[in-house]
């Protein structure tokens, strides 16, 4: 994993918990924190992966995994960050 990645992963996550204000972080309801989903939406257009492949690839880059919370031997169904793309406002991407 070249570190051009781990790049966008820092200032993607950086920038989206500007965004976010205090709705960073995890959802009352438990689950992957509001900013990794939006992480994982710039990993995917970046790489330009549908969201099954995104899934696929998270869960071989374990430093990824590490930043967004995400355990690489059970990553979320690819249907999470499908609809979690909706779930955000526009002023948010």
């Amino acid at each position: 994993m070249g570190v051009a990645l781990l790049d966008l992963v820092e200032t993607a996550l950086r920038v989206a918990k500007q965004a976010l204000g205090n709705r960073a972080g995890k959802p009352d309801s438990g689950g992957l924190a509001r900013e990794a989903h939006i992480v994982a939406h710039c990993i995917r257009k970046e790489e330009g992966h549908t969201y099954a492949e995104l899934v696929d690839r998270l869960s071989l880059m374990p430093a990824v995994c590490d930043r967004l919370g995400i355990n690489p031997d059970a990553p979320p169904d690819p249907t999470t960050f499908y609809h979690s793309f909706d779930r955000y406002a526009m002023y948010i991407w």
